[in-house]
């Protein structure tokens, strides 16, 4: 196996144990909607407040009942596709151990940040989703405090994850300063202001210099097009 210090490759950044588990809170909650579907009231819950009561209630459809599986669906993608643009960005520099060192550092910790975020995502939006059924269906509404507790509890470890993984690289960031050079720097910053659209089919990183996307990866579009989805789901009730 390639040693995490020269590997690029998502498989050596991907966990199984954890692939499992967020296939399951991404699909089951769509299948038991879809099983309950039919049982479904005609007035159905759409958005709740902070305090785990019913904001907004509308008709029963498509959109109510699965907005939040489809959201779900579509942040678990943006955070693979975020993951695997990661490892495709070019390395800083050749040369320098040091450099090395904090590339593979930082690839490891955003990897785990990012996964943090899907395990919070698929455990929030997935007891999230059910509360369809447990708000509409009067023999599951005792379940309805038990999801906002899992929610709330999601959302605190999700808060406290993110700050201590930012807080690693930002501590990885600080020791790269030191070495930096400001030639490269000044480097970065003109090609970053010569250039205002990035095509090239031939690099392989998704941003140029990580400053502009590169048009000429396929993959961006569908970064960007899950990225238009998003505030779609969001409010795709309130649309239709």
């Amino acid at each position: 196996m390639q040693p995490l210090a020269s590997s690029r490759l998502l498989r050596h950044y991907t966990h199984l144990p954890l692939e499992i588990f967020v296939l399951c809170l991404t699909v089951l909650p769509i299948l038991v909607l879809v099983h309950f579907y039919q049982m479904l009231p005609d007035r159905v819950p759409e958005y709740l407040n902070l305090r785990g009561e019913v904001e907004v209630w509308g008709q029963r459809s498509f959109a109510s009942v699965f907005r939040l599986p489809l959201m779900a669906i579509d942040l678990q993608v943006l955070c693979l596709l975020t993951k695997y643009a990661s490892l495709q960005a070019k390395p800083r520099s050749e040369d320098s151990e040091l450099l090395s060192d904090y590339e593979a550092g930082s690839l490891q910790v955003s990897s785990r940040l990012l996964d943090w975020f899907r395990a919070f995502i698929a455990i929030k939006l997935g007891v999230s989703s059910l509360e369809t059924i447990f708000f509409s269906i009067p023999r599951f509404q005792f379940l309805t405090s038990m999801t906002r507790l899992t929610s709330w509890g999601a959302s605190i470890l999700g808060i406290t994850g993110a700050c201590f993984y930012g807080y690693k690289l930002l501590s990885l960031s600080r020791r790269l300063e030191p070495v930096s050079s400001e030639q490269g720097i000044q480097h970065n910053r003109s090609r970053a202001r010569s250039r205002v659209f990035y095509f090239n089919p031939r690099d392989a990183a998704w941003f140029s210099d990580r400053h502009m996307p590169n048009f000429g990866n396929k993959w961006i579009y569908l970064f960007m097009l899950c990225l238009l989805f998003l505030p779609l789901l969001m409010f795709w009730p309130l649309l239709s």
